[in-house]
C-alpha cells in the first residue's frame, strides 16, 4: 500500500512537471513567433537600438550616481575639515579668554581691590581702575573684543576691572542672581552665557552699545578664600562671527554655534536668533548627543527639505559649530552633469536609430528586392533576376538564388522541348495507327481460313501478328509487366523465324524474380529487332540471340547478346544519338529509347552497348524496379 501512495505521488509530480514544461513551451513559442511576425527591419532597428542604449543608460545612470556620491563625499570631508578648523579658532578663542579669566583673578591689582574696594574714596577707585585698565590694555591684545570684566562679590558688589567708565555696563538683578546660580556650582569651571539687551542695559567699549554679547563668568574665591565671588567677562559676539562670516559654504548654506541646550551662541544668519533655542530640536538632540569628538557629518530634514549637517564640538565651552548645506546645492552640479549624461544619451539614442536604419537596410533591402523577384517567378517572369554587388551573406544568397533561377529556367525549357518531342512521337505513333480495329479484324478473318484451308504456318504468323497489334493499339498505361513485354517479343521472333527460315536461335535467361516488376512498353523489342536486322543478319555464322533479365540491387537489367557482326566503336555514340536506325515495328530507334528512359527515370539510367568486331554485340538496358505505375522500390 505504501508504494502504491508513493508511485502515486511520482506519477502525480511528474504530470505537473510536465504539464509546466508545456506551458513553458508554449510561452515560449508564442514569444518566438510574435518576434517572427515582426519585420525584420524593425527587428534589427529595435535590437540595435536596445542594445545600443541600454548600456549607455546603465551606464549613464552608474556614472551620476557615482559622481554624485563623489561629489558628496568629497563636500561631506571638505564640511567637516572646514567646522573643524572653525571650531578649533573658536576653541582657541575661547582658551585664551579662559587663561586670560584666569589671570585677572590671581593678579595683584584685583586682589587687592577684591579686599579694598568697600572702603575706598571714589578717587582712589578711580586711580586704582585707571591702574587697572592700563594692565590689562597693555597684556590682552584681544581686549578689543571685550567690552568690560566686571568682579561681582557675594554681596553684589560691583568692581569695573575694565570698560568705559562712563558707559558702564549694568546689569540686571535678577540676571546677576541667575549668573551666581549658574556659575558657582562649577566651582571655577566657565560658564559662557548669552546676553542681549533684556538682561543688560549696554553692551560696548565706545558708547555705541550692540544689543547683544556672551558672558564668561567664572566662580572666583571672595576675601575669605571661598568661591562666592563672579569675574565676568562681557564678549562682542562678532568675535566669533569673524571666523566664519567669509566662508562660503554654497547657496543656503548656514554656520552657527549652539550649546548643549540648544541656545544660538553665534550665527550670521538673522533667520537664526541669537541667544534663542535653535528651532530643529531632531538637530540639536542628534549634534549633542554624537561622541564624536572630531566631529560629523550626517543627513537631517530641516523645514521638509532635506540637509548635509556637519558638526564638531568645542572642548573649552558646551559649543557646538554647526553647518547645513542643503541638497538642493549639493545636487546641483550632479544634477548638472545627470543632464549633460541624459543629453549625450539622447544624441547617442538617434545616433543609434540612423544607424541601426541604415544598417537594417542594408539587410532587409536586399531581401525586399529577393522577395520582389520570387512574387515576380511565382507570376511565371523567370527573368526576375535580382542585381547585387555586394559581398555580404545576403550577396551570397542573391547570387546562388539568381543561378537556382538560371537553372530552373533551362529545365523548364528542356521539360518543354522534351514534352514537345513526346507529343511528336505520339503524334507519328497516332498517324500510324490507321484503324487498328479494322486492320485486327481483317488478320482474324485471315487467320481462320488459313486454319480452315490447314495453313498452319500462315495462321501462326496472324496470330504471333495480332498479339504484337494489340500490343501496338493498347491504351492507358505506359508501363506494363516485364512477362507481358517478353511475350510480345517472342510474338515478334515468331514471325523473324519464318522470314529467316529458323535460322535465328534464341535463348531466353529471365530470372522469374523481376516478371512481377514493370517496364515501358516497347522498351526491348527496337533492341532485339536490331540484333536481327544490323548484327545477325550481316553475320554468316549461326544465328544466336541471348535475351536475359536480372535483378541488380534496385534495379533491373535486361541485356540482348548477340553473335553478329559487331559495331565499330566510333559508331556507338552514333547509333545512340542518330534517329534514323528505327524499328520498324514501333518506329521507336535505340536513341528514343535512350532518352525515354532518362525522361522516365533520370541521368543513372539508360542503355549502355559493349561490342566487339566480329565477336558480339551487348546491348544492356538499365531501369529501376517498379511494382506500380511510377513507384519504385
Amino acid at each position: 500500500m505504501k508504494r502504491f501512495f508513493e508511485n502515486s505521488i511520482q506519477k502525480r509530480k511528474a504530470r505537473k512537471s510536465t504539464k509546466q514544461g508545456k506551458l513553458k513551451y508554449g510561452v515560449l513559442s508564442k514569444i518566438w513567433n510574435s518576434i517572427r511576425n515582426i519585420k525584420i527591419q524593425t527587428r534589427l532597428m529595435v535590437s540595435f537600438i536596445i542594445l545600443s542604449s541600454f548600456p549607455l543608460l546603465i551606464t549613464g545612470y552608474f556614472a551620476y550616481e557615482k559622481s554624485s556620491s563623489a561629489i558628496k563625499s568629497k563636500i561631506s570631508s571638505y564640511s567637516l575639515q572646514l567646522i573643524n578648523q572653525v571650531g578649533k579658532n573658536i576653541d582657541d578663542q575661547l582658551a585664551r579668554l579662559v587663561n586670560d579669566s584666569i589671570s585677572i583673578e590671581f593678579s595683584e591689582l584685583v586682589q587687592y581691590a577684591m579686599i579694598n574696594h568697600e572702603s575706598m574714596t571714589e578717587w582712589e577707585k578711580l586711580q586704582l581702575y585707571n591702574e587697572m585698565y592700563g594692565n590689562f590694555t597693555k597684556n590682552f591684545s584681544y581686549l578689543n573684543f571685550v567690552s568690560d570684566v566686571l568682579i561681582i562679590n557675594n554681596k553684589h558688589y560691583e568692581i569695573l576691572v575694565y570698560g568705559d567708565m562712563n558707559n558702564k555696563l549694568k546689569i540686571n538683578r535678577e540676571y546677576i542672581e541667575f549668573l551666581f546660580q549658574k556659575s558657582i556650582p562649577f566651582k571655577g569651571v566657565p560658564v559662557w552665557t548669552a546676553v542681549t539687551e533684556d538682561e543688560i542695559t549696554s553692551i560696548s567699549i565706545s558708547g555705541t552699545r550692540e544689543k547683544e554679547g556672551i558672558f564668561l563668568s567664572r566662580a572666583i574665591r571672595g576675601v575669605h578664600g571661598d568661591r562666592d565671588s563672579l569675574l565676568l567677562i562681557n564678549i562682542r559676539a562678532k568675535l566669533f562671527e569673524d571666523i566664519y562670516k567669509h566662508m562660503d559654504m554654497g547657496t543656503g548654506a548656514d554656520i552657527f554655534v549652539v550649546n548643549s541646550e540648544g541656545v544660538v551662541m553665534s550665527s550670521i544668519n538673522p533667520d537664526i536668533t541669537f541667544s534663542e533655542q535653535y528651532e530643529d530640536k531632531e538637530l540639536i538632540q542628534r549634534v549633542t548627543q554624537s561622541r564624536n569628538k572630531g566631529g560629523e557629518v550626517f543627513d537631517l530634514d530641516l523645514h521638509g527639505e532635506q540637509y548635509m549637517v556637519a558638526m564638531y564640538p568645542i572642548d573649552h565651552a558646551d559649543w557646538y559649530v554647526v553647518s547645513t548645506i542643503p541638497y538642493s546645492y549639493l545636487n546641483h552640479e550632479p544634477n548638472t552633469v545627470g543632464w549633460y549624461i541624459f543629453l549625450l544619451a539622447i544624441i547617442c539614442f538617434f545616433l543609434a536609430m540612423i544607424l541601426s536604419l541604415i544598417i537594417s537596410k542594408t539587410i532587409s533591402a536586399p531581401l525586399s528586392k529577393l522577395i520582389i523577384s520570387m512574387n515576380d517567378v511565382q507570376k511565371g517572369k523567370l527573368d526576375a533576376t535580382v542585381t547585387d554587388d555586394s559581398h555580404d551573406e545576403v550577396a551570397e544568397v542573391t547570387k546562388n538564388y539568381n543561378a537556382m533561377l538560371i537553372e530552373l529556367k533551362n529545365l523548364i525549357e528542356e521539360v518543354k522541348n522534351k514534352e514537345i518531342q513526346k507529343r511528336k512521337a505520339e503524334f507519328k505513333a497516332l498517324q500510324a495507327q490507321i484503324n487498328p480495329h479494322f486492320l485486327s479484324n481483317t488478320l482474324n478473318t485471315i487467320r481462320s481460313m488459313a486454319i480452315k484451308q490447314k495453313v498452319d504456318n500462315i495462321a501462326d504468323i496472324i496470330t504471333s501478328l495480332i498479339k504484337l497489334l494489340r500490343v501496338c493499339i493498347m491504351k492507358g498505361d505506359e508501363l506494363i509487366f516485364i512477362h507481358e513485354e517478353i511475350e510480345y517479343i517472342k510474338s515478334y521472333l515468331k514471325i523473324q523465324e519464318y522470314k529467316y527460315y529458323n535460322n535465328v536461335d534464341v535463348h531466353f535467361d529471365i530470372d522469374e524474380e523481376i516478371l512481377q516488376y514493370k517496364i515501358p512498353r516497347f522498351l526491348c523489342q527496337p533492341i532485339v529487332e536490331n540484333a536481327i536486322i544490323h548484327g545477325i543478319g550481316l553475320s554468316k555464322t549461326g544465328r544466336v540471340i541471348v535475351i536475359k533479365g536480372y535483378r541488380e540491387e534496385h534495379d533491373v537489367k535486361i541485356s540482348v547478346l548477340d553473335n553478329g557482326a559487331g559495331i565499330p566503336p566510333e559508331k556507338i555514340n552514333i547509333i545512340l544519338n542518330d534517329d534514323s536506325n528505327k524499328s520498324r515495328l514501333s518506329g521507336i530507334g535505340i536513341k528514343n529509347v535512350e532518352e525515354r528512359i532518362k525522361m522516365l527515370f533520370g541521368d543513372n539510367y539508360g542503355i549502355h552497348i559493349e561490342s566487339e568486331i566480329d565477336l558480339f554485340t551487348n546491348v544492356e538496358i538499365t531501369i529501376p524496379m517498379i511494382k506500380d505505375e511510377g513507384e519504385e522500390c
